[in-house]
């Protein structure tokens, strides 16, 4: 039987394999490869033999891998196999995940990290363990106004365990408002790390509202022998949907906000996520806009303060109103200085 050649078509084609293959850096499966190709499986299958058979890799392996996963199949590079190597993947994710969360401190969850970073590493081969010897000096975490969570392991032993089991705390929590403690008796649906701290977002059966808890304010936490139905259309994204951070709003209208910031700010301010109603205008006689909706701006508000003269609140009057009468009073501090 005559071979059949390559026409211009497939090879443009295998171009594009590769290409798909190196920029994700990972394994591909069959599927998404066939997909995005516009092939069949025969086709494609047709290819790896073709640049297997025609190209090497630097130590005259097989150019395109495969690995499977039970019926799955997925390819992949083979300069990419020592990165993607499964344990040696988990090993670098638990060490990263370790520098992200190093706001937990001694804790519990902090620890279970360790335990698992040293028994997948304990799996390595001696080279990769040694690669991994300096991994904490290459990937770090300022900790700068973290807080320290490690004399509260109980306390966050007992939210876990009522977040996975669907079971009732009573908690004694210390309310800045009132300046004293409360309690409640809570659902807790989701635990949420903020800016290097921790708040739970909990169903308060007092107010038959859902309520956010700084965890580091919660003094003492008791279970209950009563389990709660997670709520099915419960979503925690829409619970702070109106805030500009974390704390839910019972308000109803939202307000549209608008921000004049100085140019300086533009690659700073544009290229992070601070909420999802934000736009920004581009840059018009040295300046630029964020405009935003909001139901709460007690967040706001000393976020935009930090920006001191580099930022400038055009609406609404009265967050206008507001922003100027903190900075007055700031002035007023200074003024009594001897």
């Amino acid at each position: 039987m005559e071979r059949r050649k390559p026409t211009y078509g497939s090879a443009v084609r295998i171009a594009r394999l590769i290409l798909i293959l190196v920029k994700s850096n990972r394994p591909v499966s069959l599927d998404r490869i066939c997909d995005q190709l516009g092939i069949s499986e025969r086709t494609v299958r047709r290819y790896r033999k073709a640049i297997n058979e025609n190209l090497s890799s630097g130590e005259g392996q097989d150019l395109l891998k495969v690995s499977r996963d039970g019926e799955s199949e997925s390819w992949y590079l083979s300069d990419q196999a020592e990165i993607l190597n499964g344990k040696y993947l988990q090993v670098v994710s638990l060490h990263i995940a370790m520098v992200i969360l190093k706001s937990l401190g001694e804790t519990l969850l902090a620890d279970e990290i360790k335990g698992s970073l040293n028994m997948t590493g304990s799996d390595l081969k001696p080279s990769d363990q040694m690669k991994l010897e300096q991994f904490e000096k290459k990937f770090r975490h300022s900790g700068f106004g973290r807080k320290d969570y490690s004399s509260k392991n109980k306390l966050l032993r007992k939210i876990l365990e009522g977040l996975i089991d669907n079971k009732k705390l009573q908690v004694r929590h210390y309310s800045h408002t009132a300046k004293k403690d409360k309690y409640h008796i809570i659902h807790p649906l989701t635990l949420l790390m903020h800016r290097d701290s921790l708040y739970l977002h909990a169903y308060v059966e007092g107010y038959r509202q859902i309520r956010t808890f700084a965890v580091d304010r919660i003094q003492e936490i008791t279970a209950r022998d009563e389990k709660f139905r997670y709520p099915k259309k419960f979503n925690p994204d829409q619970v702070t949907d109106g805030s500009f951070g974390i704390y839910n709003s019972s308000a109803k209208d939202r307000i549209r906000i608008v921000v004049s910031f100085k140019e300086i700010l533009y690659e700073y301010l544009t290229t992070r996520r601070w909420h999802p109603s934000q736009r920004f205008t581009e840059i018009k006689d040295s300046e630029f806009q964020m405009e935003i909706s909001l139901k709460n701006t007690d967040e706001f508000v000393p976020w935009v303060l930090q920006f001191g003269p580099d930022a400038k609140v055009l609406e609404p009057d009265s967050l206008r109103d507001e922003v100027r009468e903190q900075l007055e009073l700031t002035i007023r501090r200074y003024e009594w200085l001897p």
